[in-house]
């Protein structure tokens, strides 16, 4: 999840002011703007119905690209392994929390 502040056209401020606009996987999920707080995109249920399925490609095919790395790069990707695996249900997570906290 990225989130992108920018001065956008609000219709109910009826000006350009700052907007936050949230992207998921490369693709727009909600505007806010950030004077009045009127938010526009996908609802919260179809939104994770979206990100659980990209979640279920990318775990699937983790470990093709786990396995070309290693034969690329031979063993210096060892290394970074470890923090890769400890940290991936953390970014999971954080992302999901901040999914269902958007709509709050």
């Amino acid at each position: 999840m990225e989130k992108v502040e920018t001065e956008l056209y609000c219709v109910k401020c009826d000006e350009e002011t700052p907007h936050i606009v949230t992207y998921i996987n490369d693709e727009i999920q909600t505007i806010k703007c950030n004077k009045c707080g009127s938010s526009h995109g996908i609802d919260k249920k179809e939104l994770l119905e979206h990100y659980t399925v990209d979640t279920v490609e990318h775990i699937l095919t983790e470990p093709f690209k786990l396995s070309k790395q290693l034969k690329e790069k031979k063993f210096s990707i060892l290394y970074s392994l470890p923090k890769r695996l400890l940290t991936k249900p953390y970014r999971i997570a954080k992302d999901i929390k901040d999914i269902l906290e958007e709509e709050e």
